[in-house]
């Protein structure tokens, strides 16, 4: 069978300057390794050592190296240090074939953390999309080849096989997100069952008994979270899981938010509407407007750098978290694992509850209860 072909993009930070690198005055060639061992009086052994992080090259001579590379502007060659390091200083995100995908706020903010914790850390990532048939060859591909140090998988499923394949080669990488497995890998996410219950907890708590929930794909983890926390929270309170009729949009979210809220308004009973991102939250608040009812928001906000919000300040209640930080807390994450290679850890990125005009707040200074989480 003719293998379909993979459209990648290899996004490269400061290309122009690793591609020149530094020269001496006049010379019009690139600073080497050995230029920085006329400089500081060493052998070229000990100026490599030092700079690839071997530990019997002691503190003091390795600072003094890097205040020399720095200072005369040194930038190493890569193809070199692959040769001793056996590392290639790229990782590998691969996504699904998908046009919307490109065009998220969602995805861009994430991609925003993770190139410049990338530049940062010194690294490149290989932006790569595959078919949902092929996605796995294109894994194996860079296993089998060497091309890459790490990788960086988002949006799991519950027994997602992407993660049980890279568990069982043992390559490096991190979730965005987690599923049952989480304590065997490197991931970052938010407290997307903790939020939800909060939110619905707190419309509770301010009188409303008939909600919509307008949440993502729950064939993902993120949304499936949510879905079980805000029934918890119904459950813990009291109420019935019936109490909430939830709509689901596909991913990416956001183009759904205006027809999803106007099926939720068709009940005259609801009283307040939950949303899975801002996006959809702002997309139904024309049809919320239209309407003339009094109709409680409470949403997740992503921190989509590209919307402004401020109109709407004290009218929606948000649980905030920020999209950025996570991508640049999994690039951080992954480079970690690929540099010491020590055992994955996972990270919380903090939430920050906003909470709307004329709805006591108190609910949300209680913990979960024990069972919860």
């Amino acid at each position: 069978m003719r293998r379909q072909k993979i459209v990648e993009y290899q996004l490269i930070m400061d290309s122009d300057s690793k591609r020149r690198g530094a020269t001496l005055p006049g010379s019009g060639r690139s600073i080497t390794i050995k230029d920085l061992a006329a400089e500081l009086g060493l052998s070229i052994t000990t100026i490599s050592r030092a700079l690839n992080g071997y530990s019997d090259v002691g503190d003091r001579t390795r600072k003094r190296v890097a205040e020399a590379a720095q200072k005369m502007g040194y930038r190493p060659n890569r193809n070199a240090q692959r040769l001793v390091t056996r590392r290639t200083h790229n990782v590998a995100w691969v996504q699904a074939d998908d046009d919307r995908k490109f065009v998220d706020p969602h995805f861009v903010e994430v991609m925003a953390g993770v190139l410049r914790g990338a530049r940062a850390g010194g690294y490149d990532v290989l932006l790569t999309s595959g078919t949902r048939d092929t996605q796995l060859a294109v894994y194996d591909r860079y296993v089998n080849d060497n091309s890459v140090d790490g990788f960086i998988v988002d949006l799991p499923a519950e027994g997602d096989q992407r993660i049980s394949y890279l568990l069982e080669v043992g390559r490096p990488f991190v979730v965005h997100g987690r599923e049952a497995r989480s304590d065997e890998y490197g991931w970052v996410d938010v407290d997307n069952y903790g939020n939800f219950y909060q939110l619905t907890r707190l419309l509770l708590a301010n009188g409303h008994r008939r909600l919509a929930f307008i949440n993502g794909d729950e064939h993902f983890t993120y949304a499936s979270h949510r879905r079980r926390g805000m029934v918890d929270a119904l459950i813990d309170g009291g109420f019935s899981p019936t109490d909430v009729k939830v709509y689901n949009s596909l991913h990416p979210m956001g183009d759904a938010g205006h027809t999803l809220t106007e099926a939720a308004l068709a009940d005259p009973k609801v009283t307040a509407i939950l949303y899975s991102s801002t996006l959809m939250a702002i997309e139904g608040h024309a049809a919320i407007a239209r309407s003339g009812r009094d109709i409680a928001v409470a949403s997740m906000d992503d921190e989509l750098h590209y919307i402004d919000l401020s109109s709407l300040a004290g009218s929606f209640t948000t649980v905030r978290s920020s999209l950025r930080d996570a991508g640049a807390a999994l690039i951080g994450e992954l480079i970690a694992q690929c540099e010491a290679g020590g055992k994955p850890g996972g990270h919380l990125i903090p939430s920050h509850f906003s909470v709307a005009q004329g709805l006591d707040s108190g609910v949300l200074a209680e913990p979960l209860p024990p069972q919860r989480g």
